[in-house]
């Protein structure tokens, strides 16, 4: 939105490039207004007035468009963002403003707000083939993704059927992460000790692994580059990665990439065989 000063700029641009203006006054066209105007001239504080009246309406135009634009996000069915936002909005233990999407937090403090927020994680995808949007939630614990409790789980719930549209089938995913299984052989530098450089390469795998963006995408190729920067390592060569699902016993290998059921990974067995590079 312009400034008062900016809107007066332009008014009093186009004044002194105008021909009959610079014969009404004798100036040459073009001419700087503050050098042929004083501040207190009748001119300068008409300007400035009108200025003032321009400023005025544009800031109640803009306000009834974004009240405008409101009202539409309101009728028009919400997208998946809508939904990942709202699940990030979810207060534990409150209720909403009737016939509302809203909590009132009046007399909460920042504090309050944020410990009542308990999906710290989440995500909303639309399935085309099952009409069905899929929300993967995580809280967290000692900064670490973890799932909702049950009794957090059943208010999420319940909170979604109150505020979605209507037709819309959600499915809620809150369940442990995912495990992740690896197998790589270790070329490292001779000179430097091997427990050094393992150390190095299972704190790479943990740190990449379970600090991906929530519901992103594992790459094979991604972790070799990490462990390919690590000092001491001269060829990472993975022999395979796998995982496997909470709740689950079979085991699925990565075939290039994967992007975990639970919208996370936990590390589990990580087997590096190291070998020492004669190049």
């Amino acid at each position: 939105m312009r400034t008062i000063d900016e809107i007066k700029e332009t008014l009093t641009t186009a004044f002194m490039e105008n021909e009959t203006v610079a014969r009404l006054y004798d100036l040459p066209v073009g001419s700087d207004f503050s050098s042929c105007f004083s501040k207190v001239s009748i001119v300068n504080l008409l300007f400035y007035i009108f200025a003032c009246a321009a400023w005025t309406l544009e800031k109640l135009f803009d306000a009834h468009r974004q009240e405008v634009d409101a009202r539409i996000e309101e009728i028009l069915p919400h997208r998946p963002k809508w939904y990942r936002d709202k699940a990030l909005a979810f207060m534990k233990d409150r209720t909403l403003v009737p016939d509302t999407d809203r909590y009132d937090t009046t007399g909460m403090s920042d504090a309050e707000i944020e410990a009542a927020r308990v999906v710290k994680h989440a995500v909303a995808n639309e399935n085309d083939d099952a009409s069905l949007l899929t929300i993967k939630v995580a809280g967290e614990q000692d900064h670490k993704r973890c799932p909702l409790d049950e009794q957090t789980e059943g208010q999420l719930k319940a909170y979604f059927m109150e505020i979605k549209d209507a037709g819309v089938r959600i499915a809620l995913v809150n369940i442990a992460p995912d495990t992740f299984n690896c197998e790589l052989d270790i070329y490292f530098d001779p000179l430097l000790p091997a427990a050094t450089v393992e150390n190095a390469c299972r704190e790479a795998i943990q740190n990449y692994v379970e600090n991906l963006s929530f519901d992103g995408e594992y790459t094979n190729m991604e972790l070799v580059d990490k462990l390919q920067v690590i000092d001491g390592v001269k060829i990472p060569e993975l022999r395979g990665a796998t995982t496997v699902v909470a709740g689950e016993s079979v085991v699925t290998a990565i075939d290039a990439r994967c992007v975990p059921a639970a919208g996370y990974f936990k590390v589990g067995t990580v087997k590096l065989t190291m070998k020492a590079y004669n190049g």
